[in-house]
């Protein structure tokens, strides 16, 4: 660990920050000592802040993208930390940003109530963010001059993002996953089986909402509310799939029957195939972005399968083409 990381409280009284700081700082001082491999460079300090999406609001102005930085914040999920990257003179700081309320789970040890599985979960998902450190310093090393500044055009705005994260979530979560607990399976398992459930109808609905109101951004913002979250969540239950050595039967059986035959299945497959391809040369043999070209192939079929063509015009700018199809007229 470095030895002038700072945890920065924000939101609560004293004494209670000061407890869950000293929480946190033992649980990163632990793994780093478990595992000397853990990149923990570029991480100065964690912030611990009673306001998430205000905080992530203030930074991103910060980050390497400069774009705004969105989180989950959906019925079905709620983003409770997030792994920030910010310029930093020549190189780069990579700050995490948590939850306090998640993050409190840690500092509840000694309690009388002390809830086992909520700290066992929080101690998970600290390992998980810290991966995304680990993760982040190994692609800066390898892509600096090109991941974090390159600026995507034409369709690649919405498929390169996209298959960016879905790596980070495979990546974060295998090396993670000896500290995940029966419930962390269950729960993520569980949310990708209804998500396959529920987002096809969902950007249906969307299409159907478009062929009157004609907004092709309303509709692009949807599909990245609920179609990116799939996504996402199939790439964090792949990570348990390889980090554990175990098939999504073994993980889920009801995950499992929900993903087979479904309009998700082929996507599943293609991002499992590119993911495991990715790893086999990681981080040595990682170059240049083309790494990402065959993960960002499996992300721009799923856009075709949920209806959603995208292209490049000749003078370089997006084109969604939303073709008729069935399930996505007006019966009317």
């Amino acid at each position: 660990m470095e030895p002038d990381l700072q945890i920065t409280m924000k939101g609560l009284p004293e004494d209670i920050g000061c407890a869950i700081g000293n929480a946190v700082a033992t649980a990163v001082r632990t793994f780093k000592d478990v595992d000397s491999e853990l990149d923990f460079r570029r991480m100065h300090r964690i912030v611990v802040t009673t306001d998430f999406a205000g905080e992530l609001a203030e930074l991103s102005a910060a980050t390497a993208s400069g774009n705004s930085i969105t989180h989950t914040n959906e019925d079905y999920a709620v983003a409770i930390a997030k792994v920030m990257i910010i310029p930093c003179g020549d190189d780069f700081e990579i700050v995490p940003i948590i939850n306090a309320n998640f993050a409190a789970a840690l500092a509840q040890e000694d309690s009388e109530n002390f809830d086992r599985e909520r700290f066992r979960s929080a101690l998970h998902f600290l390992h998980h963010e810290l991966c995304h450190v680990h993760d982040d310093n190994k692609k800066i090393d390898a892509l600096a001059s090109d991941m974090l500044r390159t600026r995507y055009r034409g369709k690649d705005m919405y498929i390169r993002p996209l298959a960016e994260v879905c790596w980070s979530e495979y990546i974060a979560t295998l090396l993670s996953c000896s500290t995940a607990g029966e419930n962390d399976i269950n729960g993520m398992t569980e949310s990708f089986a209804d998500a396959v459930k529920r987002t096809k109808p969902e950007i249906d609905k969307e299409i159907l909402s478009y062929r009157s109101h004609a907004d092709l951004m309303k509709l692009l913002e949807a599909f990245g509310r609920h179609g990116e979250f799939l996504a996402k969540a199939a790439a964090y239950t792949l990570g348990y799939v390889d980090g554990l050595g175990q098939p999504l039967v073994e993980l889920s059986k009801d995950a499992s029957e929900v993903l087979a035959g479904s309009y998700f299945e082929s996507t599943w497959n293609s991002m499992h195939t590119a993911l495991r391809n990715m790893l086999k040369v990681y981080p040595e043999g990682w170059k240049d972005l083309s790494i990402m070209d065959e993960l960002a192939g499996a992300i721009e079929s799923y856009y075709a399968d949920m209806g959603l063509i995208l292209s490049t015009t000749g003078d370089g700018q997006a084109y969604l083409d939303v073709p008729f199809r069935p399930e996505t007229m007006s019966s009317s």
